[in-house]
């Protein structure tokens, strides 16, 4: 039984002519070819999936065949047929990621003097050549500059800036560029139609945009849906084999985003992840979607524009929900939560919050709300920062004059409770006003958010805020006291968005969550005791004999003569144990 083809492997071109998105190199090539113009080497580079090993192939043959050299191979010849079945003895294919030493090369530059076996020329194809070793480089420097006459080097990489400058002047050097979607999709049309294989437009377009721009890809993700789709390829396999949301989806999570439905956003992002969507495909769907609103807003029209196989009714009426400065505040904010996403011990959590952010980030333009409303709220806004400030101002000249007299009761309660976080952010630990008084159905609002975050399982939230007491609440804000400033500040950094949410579907309006704290004053350390200074021990040397040679006996006196030479004529008595 013959093996299984890829589809990739059996569509892959067989002449210039058959390169999809390449127009301007083989229109070069078989033009060089016709003139006899062909170069001793070649630098291929471009995407993964693009054709630059093909055109090499190609190329191979154009030079090798029977006929030509002819900038279209039959293809049929015995030379094209041993290339195109990799069999020939004149066409050598390279893999620089696992041939890229320094003896590989050597001995490659033995080879490159015989001449060729069947063929014209002998051709060198070296995959992924910026993989080569700085020694192997400067080995293939001189051959590459002088080669044999017989000899075509063709160099393919995916990272043309890692090889060196010096290899790169002495080769002709071609771009391949991205493969647009109509060009993907208009391929796979074709190559469908040519297997019979009966398959929806829409599921050939979402195939050609997550392809990339490498046809390649596009032929082997076709591949796997051929294989796993039940008769024809529709655009719902297509996204249940690859994971894809869907344009319902989307459309959706953005009306909801417009609306500031926090509640419907939350809702979505459930509903997507029960059914197996992965985080962060989600959002990438969700910033290629706002992607197709800002360019449609901007251009106005979907000519000519790769957009994400969007339907122009929908991003008509989704961009009047918008204004034009909204949206690239809402991609970036989407791109730096899957870059979060990266280290977050809880990915969830992380796009939750992304999301519940750009809820609150742009202003809902489509809820039919004047521009005198939105003046009010920047007016809101404002005069919240500046109460802010006044705090500041307030604790400082408190805390200035209680060295010089003694504080009034009221302004030391004042003095006390203000204390504010730091300069970048002044509105994070506001101070509670004093004439904020507690009542029952206040109380009753902040025994709800308790259980409100109980039972939604959020413990660490639960732990931060059960920590602080409810000082009250006015129109516009909701005050908590905790007994030091970096609970406050965690509470307001941490959980101000997800806390000011659940205030509004208790309340049923928009409350600015306050919180304060007050630090203990820190007791001194004692001080360290002084050091008795030891005085040092001086030993006292023994007291010393002295000694007369004349009182010695002439036999006894050599012998304590040479000690007296080697050690001093200093006696010590030692006295015997007993």
């Amino acid at each position: 039984m013959m093996a299984y083809i890829a589809l990739y492997r059996k569509w892959r071109p067989g002449s210039f002519k058959d390169l999809v998105g390449q127009e301007h190199i083989s229109r070069t090539l078989s033009n060089a070819i016709t003139s006899g113009r062909i170069g001793h080497a070649y630098l291929f580079a471009g995407p993964r999936g693009t054709g630059k090993t093909s055109t090499a192939k190609i190329l191979a043959k154009a030079l090798n065949c029977e006929h030509g050299p002819t900038p279209d191979p039959c293809g049929e010849c015995e030379q094209c047929r041993k290339i195109n079945n990799g069999s020939s003895m004149d066409v050598f294919e390279i893999d620089a990621a696992s041939n890229r030493g320094i003896d590989e090369i050597r001995d490659l530059r033995e080879t490159v003097k015989f001449a060729p076996v069947d063929g014209r020329y002998k051709v060198y194809i070296i995959d992924e050549v910026h993989m080569l070793t700085s020694e192997a480089f400067n080995a293939l420097l001189k051959t590459l500059e002088e080669p044999p006459a017989h000899v075509v080097f063709i160099l393919a990489t995916t990272e043309a800036h890692k090889v060196p400058a010096t290899i790169q002047s002495r080769c002709q050097r071609y771009d391949f560029k991205r493969i647009t979607v109509d060009e993907i999709r208009d391929r796979l049309v074709y190559i469908a139609q040519e297997m019979g294989l009966e398959a929806e437009e829409e599921a050939l377009t979402l195939i050609a945009i997550q392809a990339d721009g490498g046809l390649r890809d596009a032929l082997s993700i076709l591949d796997q849906c051929s294989a796993l789709s039940e008769g024809a390829v529709t655009a719902s396999r297509v996204r249940q084999i690859l994971g894809l949301v869907g344009h319902d989806w989307i459309y959706r999570m953005t009306a909801a985003l417009a609306g500031h439905k926090a509640q419907a956003v939350l809702e979505l992002l459930a509903e997507l992840l029960r059914d197996g969507k992965d985080l962060k495909q989600i959002l990438a769907e969700l910033s290629l979607h706002l992607r197709s609103l800002m360019i449609y807003q901007a251009a106005g029209t979907l000519d000519q524009l790769d957009l994400y196989a969007e339907q122009e009714d929908i991003l008509k009426e989704q961009s009047q929900l918008f204004a034009s400065t909204d949206i690239m505040p809402m991609i970036q904010r989407i791109h730096e939560a899957m870059n979060e996403m990266k280290w977050s011990p809880q990915p969830r959590i992380t796009v939750e919050v992304a999301l519940l952010s750009l809820c609150r980030l742009q202003p809902a333009i489509q809820q039919g709300a004047s521009p005198a409303a939105d003046v009010d709220s920047a007016a809101n806004d404002r005069i919240a920062q500046l109460e802010a400030r006044l705090a500041q101002v307030t604790a400082a000249l408190a805390a200035g004059t209680a060295k010089v007299s003694q504080p009034k009761p009221a302004q030391a309660q004042r003095a006390a409770s203000v204390r504010v976080a730091p300069a970048e952010a002044p509105s994070v630990v506001a101070a509670a006003p004093e004439t904020v008084t507690v009542r029952a159905e206040d109380t009753e609002v902040w025994n709800a958010l308790l259980k409100k975050i109980s039972d939604a399982h959020k413990a660490p939230m639960l732990a931060c805020v059960s920590q602080g007491e409810f000082a009250g609440m006015t129109e516009r804000q909701f005050l908590i006291r905790f007994k030091g400033t970096l609970m406050a500040s965690l509470t307001m950094r941490n959980y101000r968005s997800q806390l000011e949410t659940m205030l509004q579907e208790l309340t049923g309006r928009e409350l600015h969550l306050s919180c304060s704290g007050e630090d203990l004053p820190m007791t001194p350390p004692p001080r360290p005791r002084k050091k008795k200074k030891i005085e040092p021990v001086v030993e006292q040397e023994p007291p010393t004999i002295p000694i007369d040679l004349n009182d010695i006996p002439p036999e006894e006196r050599a012998p304590l003569e040479k000690a007296f030479d080697y050690f001093g004529d200093q006696i010590v008595e030692v006295e015997e144990d007993k």
